[in-house]
């Protein structure tokens, strides 16, 4: 707590201060002889609290307090006085006085004042801020936080232990922040206008997505039906998102029950879409032994060796509803496909000797690794099925028209600054439209390709030989050679000279 001492009075001053340097830790900030001292060392430092005398020569306490609220100044201050007439009292109480202390100072009841001056600055500090911050406290803090957030909260929600609060945790399946951002949005919208009350939208750290949090819902018997229909459906128009659902009495538990709703969004893969999951949802979920099927890729090798690519069609197929379509874990379903692709791949470049599988499958590889639903499994897989049943001799990551026009804005671009408002321009869309459409199909953001593929680039100029790191930093689009670097060593574990030292062996 931060602290200016006005008085007037040597001996009293000198006490004061002996008082606080012995007893307490707090910052004084600066110590006035009169109240316009005061006043101008208020403005400077910005206080916690202000000690002051009443009586004083140039400027009195009261005067300087009220000209402190006059300035827009919010602080809390004790008054010290030898006079204890009401007039003084009401005048402090009108000007959000802690409380006034006679003089001499009695050192115990003086630091009593003092606790009780900074236990209402905590708690005015706390109630400034609004109810999603004080969740996120109490959802990210350590336990000392949460206990000192506790009561506050449950005064901010009007929430007690016979509450019951009911959950929705909501995760986009697109890593854009800006879908992430949208879909909250759309749903504080959708909430106020169906006269939605007491509820609370917030983000979770670290784009584990958003969770709505609706108090004293015992009443509203129809909350979940509406949850659905009207709202989750609506998000799901908007992108691909998965929803869980759980109910509490109280905040007791609460860090708990979020970890759960996050745990069972694992089991979002092999439910229908749009389905919100609950406990007993979940518990209801069984998983069947999946087998590798060999006999579909010998049988799809052959066909590709073969040219005949009807029938690799057929046999893709055939995989994707024995294997995607099944009751097995997803970890399985996961793990089948991207064997069953690379596998593909690597005959039909073996065969073709003119389909490359470079970076543009890694990214499909990718999305398929970390899906979170058949569809996108599927959606991904397909791709790969097309390209190796076809004549073409790349293998792009999308087939959407508006999406390749921006990575071809960013290969023909990249030395320069671009930015996602530039190519959303050029593609007559909305920047969050094109953010989300790009993610859905590339599986990473605008932001995160366009460094890939700086990063990429600098790579090939690194190990030509021809250029030094700042060069080749220019060359690449990143202006600032420090930046460079951090970029090009969170993304390859090294930085540009120890990947061109390696390299060069």
């Amino acid at each position: 707590m931060k602290i200016i001492v006005v008085e007037d009075e040597p001996k009293s001053r000198e006490g004061i201060l002996n008082i606080l340097a012995r007893n307490t830790e707090y910052e004084v900030a600066a110590v006035c002889g009169n109240g316009k001292e005061g006043l101008e060392a208020v403005k400077k430092y910005r206080p916690d609290l202000v000690i002051s005398d009443i009586k004083m020569p140039v400027m009195g306490g009261l005067e300087m307090l009220e000209k402190i609220l006059e300035e827009g100044i919010n602080v809390q201050a004790i008054l010290l006085t030898g006079y204890s007439e009401f007039e003084y009292a009401r005048r402090a109480l009108k000007l959000q006085v802690v409380e006034y202390v006679l003089k001499p100072l009695e050192v115990e009841g003086f630091l009593e004042v003092l606790q009780r001056a900074e236990g209402n600055i905590k708690k005015n500090k706390v109630e400034k801020v609004s109810a999603e911050q004080l969740l996120w406290t109490y959802f990210t803090g350590t336990d000392m936080d949460r206990q000192q957030t506790d009561p506050i909260l449950r005064e901010t929600l009007q929430v007690d232990d016979r509450t019951q609060i009911s959950l929705f945790l909501i995760y986009p399946c697109s890593l854009a922040n800006e879908t992430g951002s949208e879909l909250q949005k759309h749903t504080t919208e959708l909430l106020d206008s169906l006269c939605m009350e007491n509820y609370y939208v917030m983000s979770l750290p670290r784009q584990q997505g958003f969770l709505v949090m609706l108090t004293d819902t015992e009443r509203n018997k129809n909350l979940f039906k509406i949850f659905k229909t009207r709202i989750y459906h609506s998000l799901c128009q908007i992108t691909e998102c998965h929803c869980s659902y759980g109910i509490l009495y109280g905040f007791a538990g609460l860090n708990e029950r979020l970890a759960e709703l996050k745990d069972m969004m694992q089991y979002a893969f092999s439910l229908p879409e749009e389905t919100i999951l609950s406990r007993e949802l979940v518990d209801s979920v069984t998983y069947k032994e999946l087998e590798y099927p060999d006999y579909l890729e010998q049988s799809i090798y052959r066909e590709i060796r073969s040219g005949r690519y009807e029938k690799v069609r057929m046999i893709g197929e055939q995989f994707a509803k024995t294997v995607i379509d099944s009751e097995g874990r997803p970890a399985c379903i996961r793990e089948y496909v991207l064997r069953f692709a690379a596998g593909i791949l690597r005959v039909a470049g073996e065969t073709r000797g003119s389909l490359e599988a470079g970076e543009d499958t890694s990214y499909i590889m990718e999305n398929i690794a970390r899906s979170t639903s058949k569809r996108e499994v599927r959606y991904q897989f397909e791709k790969i099925m097309n390209a190796v049943a076809s004549s073409r001799e790349t293998l792009d990551i999308t087939e959407n028209g508006m999406i390749l026009n921006v990575i071809d804005f960013i290969r023909s671009n990249y030395q320069r600054d671009i930015t996602l408002s530039e190519a959303a321009e050029g593609c007559c869309v909305t920047p969050e439209y094109l953010s989300r459409i790009f993610c859905r199909e590339t599986g990473v953001n605008f932001t995160s390709f366009l460094q890939n593929f700086r990063v990429s680039t600098a790579k090939r100029l690194l190990l030509s030989g021809n250029y030094k790191v700042y060069e080749v930093a220019e060359m690449v689009g990143f202006h600032d050679q420090k930046y460079f670097v951090k970029v090009f060593k969170k993304l390859c574990g090294v930085t540009p000279s120890e990947y061109k030292r390696e390299n060069a062996k």
